[in-house]
């Protein structure tokens, strides 16, 4: 069986994905991947984990959990997606990194399903969107989100790098949240398990947020038109939609954090660029890049 683990982050497009994911589902089956709904094990990992407390889980309780999770006796692969997989909203953020527990909570994610090859993907966030997500899960508490850390300072590269440490035999998959017009498909297609050739509703979900309905339907009918449309193609012709529905601006929002100045915003954006380019070239990440 292949686990996949849908991590997050906070602040990502972590329940759309699902979401449609769940629209899809007896197409999925027929491919040998399970997506059950998230509300069906809310709080069974962790129960699962404590009772383990820092032990690989026995066949026996292996078996138990998949019985739980899957209907569909000739599934090859599990999708499972919760936004506390990395931690709760309050402790994401320290002096010392983004989700300093995460280590020690995918080691135990990981140990629920020894014997199976386990998948962790990860969207990862602009810091300012993060922060701003984050203080409002926290109901406007931006000191206790904070904990004293310098926003310049959250950086996902060393994040990641503790995480592959904890679960060196485990594969991550991460991608930018910022570039989710671009590259859903693949994320989505990569989540499932499945190739192009497999039809899914709703990928264009994220796009439909974005453009305009009649910006939307250009968009459509000109892949349809294109025959033997690549990746590229497609992005190509999204980036187009988007500049001409006005979409730009949109992706671009503000963020009102207590003494924060567009300076401070247009630094983080630049350690972000830069960021980005370290996860990428981490050994053991596949990072899906515009």
């Amino acid at each position: 069986m292949q686990i996949v683990y849908h991590v997050g982050a906070h602040g990502s497009d972590q329940a759309k994905l699902i979401r449609t994911l769940l629209r899809n589902r007896a197409e999925l089956v027929r491919h040998g991947t399970e997506v059950p709904a998230p509300n069906r094990y809310l709080g069974l990992f962790g129960e699962a984990m404590n009772s383990l407390n820092g032990g690989e889980a026995p066949p026996e309780m292996q078996e138990v959990l998949l019985d739980m999770l899957v209907d569909n006796e000739d599934a090859k692969r599990l999708v499972l997606s919760q936004s506390m997989f990395l931690g709760t909203p309050r402790r994401a953020i320290s002096r010392k990194r983004l989700y300093p527990y995460s280590p020690r909570r995918l080691r135990g994610l990981s140990n629920l399903f020894p014997d199976s090859v386990v998948e962790f993907h990860l969207g990862v966030v602009h810091p300012a969107t993060q922060i701003f997500q984050l203080v409002a899960r926290n109901k406007g508490d931006y000191p206790g989100t904070m904990n004293g850390a310098d926003p310049r300072q959250l950086r996902w590269a060393p994040a990641v790098r503790a995480m592959l440490e904890a679960v060196p035999d485990r594969e991550f998959v991460i991608w930018a949240q910022e570039d989710l017009p671009f590259t859903w498909p693949e994320v989505l297609r990569r989540l499932a398990g499945v190739g192009p050739e497999v039809p899914l509703i709703g990928e264009d979900a994220i796009l439909a947020d974005l453009l305009p309905p009649e910006t939307l339907r250009d968009l459509r009918a000109n892949m349809d038109a294109t025959p033997d449309l690549t990746i590229r193609g497609r992005r190509n012709l999204v980036e187009q939609a988007l500049a001409a529905g006005g979409a730009t601006a949109a992706m671009e929002s503000e963020v009102p954090l207590p003494g924060w100045t567009q300076d401070l915003i247009d630094e983080l954006s630049e350690i972000y660029a830069d960021d980005l380019a370290e996860l990428a070239a981490i050994s053991g990440v596949e990072f899906i890049s515009a």
